[in-house]
């Protein structure tokens, strides 16, 4: 007895159900072999970073700094003391142009602390922006060929009171 149209619509198209069953099971082994591949499969566009871990570093001083901080009633005051990391074979010809620039990156270093606030001194995000702050101005100034001279700039001291 032919069916009627009403209960061909009725019945799932088995067509359909194994096309939508193969698709899934197609993409999820295809997704799983992409993600295989970007973890096993060496990065050939990353670019080549140079291994500087056995070049020995050098510290150059740059001493001691002490500001009032730019708040309303000028009541507090930062001391820090600054040493520069640098390559250990430009330890010579960092001294020299350090004592070269020195009042040039001592009155820089003193307004750029005199306008910081209580807050943007505060904790360790505030410290390390700080530091890079004062480390791109310092290569600017001693290394104007874009090879940075300065590596590093660490902290002996930062007091607030």
């Amino acid at each position: 007895m032919p069916e009627s149209v009403n209960e061909r619509e009725k019945k799932p198209n088995s067509f359909l159900l194994v096309n939508i069953l193969v698709s899934s099971v197609v993409g999820f082994v295809c997704g799983g072999l992409g993600m295989a591949a970007t973890t096993l499969l060496p990065d050939t566009n990353a670019a080549e970073v140079p291994d500087t871990t056995d070049r020995p570093a050098a510290f150059v001083p740059f001493g001691e700094v002490v500001v009032n901080l730019g708040d309303s009633r000028m009541s507090r005051y930062l001391r820090i003391n600054v040493t520069m990391q640098v390559d250990g074979d430009a330890e010579e010809a960092a001294n020299e142009v350090v004592e070269s620039h020195r009042a040039i990156l001592r009155n820089w270093l003193i307004s750029y602390l005199s306008d910081l606030q209580l807050e943007d001194i505060r904790g360790g995000t505030g410290q390390n922006r700080i530091r890079r702050e004062i480390q791109n101005y310092f290569n600017t100034i001693l290394a104007p060929d874009g090879m940075d001279l300065v590596h590093e700039i660490l902290f002996v001291e930062f007091t607030v009171q």
